[in-house]
């Protein structure tokens, strides 16, 4: 593992570690911008889904993400992998709305949004086995035996080579602060962030939500869901398919596996809305003391209660400190040339009276 790699990801200054490793839309997002905020400049924190994500974000090549994790493992650091279950039919729902307009539909936001629920069904009953399948924590992060899930805790901690790797659950995530909070033994405060109810399509998302019934077959595959067994206890899982249960309908024939790839391929050739989101966090995780000074602010208004913050941009923070700095020598001078004034008025009085 070459040193240069390490430093084009890291401050390696810091020898303590957390890997959101995740697959997309499971609120590993929320995740990263709060423990960005509250953990400030204890830790390294990267965010990545796969080893793809990790080459178009960095142009690093032929090196994986568990190799960098081993590699920082074996060198003595600390290191955390967390990673999140999300309910399948949800993520999803969740996973095809955020590529909706780049590649589903090849068109914009304001189109799409009067589009019929049925039209928006068929498409996504079409390719709805292909969707947000697998799960980290089994299928990347190479551990032989995986802990039960822990029910009371609702997260697990499972420790491989000196490495650290926790699964939380989504559903879990009002508590997350008081999870993550024990874990790390500093206070965690919970900011949201990057929701796909927030987007342009919102509105169509929440109808679609609202409205979408599930065919028979896929239902059926749901129920056999070996990370629906594992991460949900029976009750939960009971209640889980008995609220889907009230919304199903006849069967529905899915593209093959072969369509699915031409389906891909083609979309990916049409495409003429770029996704690849630059800045997509509250916080992007850089350890200047401008930033770091705006991540404390951040913090202690998400304890007050606060919901929604501005980015930390590191150039628009440096760019908001100069206009500051040049109001407050505006000021300055101001109050000089003002104090200057006076002092030529209390002069020419002063000489006024002694001649008179």
């Amino acid at each position: 593992m070459s040193e240069e790699i390490i430093n084009k990801l890291f401050n390696n200054k810091i020898k303590q570690f957390i890997f959101i490793y995740t697959p997309p839309k499971v609120g590993s997002t929320t995740l990263v911008t709060s423990l960005r905020i509250s953990l400030g400049n204890l830790f390294n924190i990267i965010h990545i889904h796969d080893d793809i994500m990790l080459n178009v974000l960095t142009g690093i090549k032929d090196v994986t993400v568990n190799e960098i994790i081993n590699y920082l493992s074996h060198q003595g650091n600390i290191i955390y992998v967390i990673d999140v279950y999300r309910t399948p039919i949800e993520r999803k729902m969740s996973e095809f709305f955020e590529k909706i307009s780049p590649y589903h539909f090849n068109n914009t936001e304001e189109n799409i949004n009067k589009y019929s629920i049925k039209r928006v069904s068929d498409r996504f009953n079409k390719l709805f086995p292909h969707l947000a399948i697998g799960d980290h924590y089994f299928d990347k992060y190479n551990i032989e035996s995986p802990v039960v899930f822990d029910f009371n805790k609702k997260y697990t901690i499972q420790e491989v080579n000196n490495i650290k790797y926790i699964k939380l659950r989504l559903c879990d995530s009002n508590i997350w602060n008081s999870i993550l909070s024990e874990i790390f033994k500093t206070e965690v405060i919970l900011i949201n962030d990057y929701q796909t109810n927030d987007k342009g399509i919102s509105e169509l998302y929440k109808k679609f939500k609202e409205q979408y019934k599930i065919p028979l077959n896929y239902f059926e595959l749901i129920k056999n869901c070996n990370h629906l067994n594992f991460y949900f206890s029976e009750e939960e899982r009971n209640q889980y398919l008995h609220n889907w249960s009230k919304n199903i309908t006849d069967n529905f024939i899915p593209y093959t596996k072969d369509e699915y790839t031409f389906y891909i391929n083609l979309y990916l050739e049409n495409q003429y809305i770029n996704d690849i989101q630059l800045e997509h966090y509250i916080d992007n995780g850089c350890l200047c003391n401008n930033c770091t000074k705006s991540r404390q602010e951040i913090f202690i208004s998400a304890k007050k209660g606060v919901k929604t913050f501005n980015k930390i941009v590191h150039k628009d923070i440096i760019n908001k400190n100069i206009i500051n700095k040049n109001i407050i020598n505006k000021n300055i001078i101001k109050r000089i040339n003002k104090k200057s004034i006076l002092n030529i008025q209390k002069n020419n009085m002063f000489r006024m009276k002694i001649k008179f």
